[in-house]
């Protein structure tokens, strides 16, 4: 399992939209590249991405993708409960 959002610097406890620029749909680039490794390697990888649901109005999830031993993308889960505010942190922004 790879840290939260690893492809991208952690911008969800800011405000600053720009780092939506990073989001990427479900079989994205992070993805793909990591489809290779766990084809190649035969191991389960649960990768952390800021998700763009390009079905949905593009809205923005911090999803974690499954990709199986064989490559595929076997699941998907999006981070639904949010962290109170707690000073300038306000995670609800996304």
């Amino acid at each position: 399992m790879l840290q939260e959002a690893w492809m991208m610097p952690f911008a969800f406890c800011t405000r600053e939209k720009r780092w939506c620029e990073f989001a990427e749909p479900i079989n994205g680039e992070s993805t793909q590249f990591l489809q290779e490794f766990a084809l190649k390697y035969s191991m389960v990888i649960i990768s952390s991405i800021l998700e763009r649901d390009i079905n949905h109005g593009e809205t923005l999830w911090n999803t974690a993708v499954i990709i199986g031993n064989h490559g595929s993308i076997i699941g998907k889960h999006r981070k639904q409960n949010h962290i109170p505010r707690v000073g300038d942190f306000n995670e609800s922004t996304y």
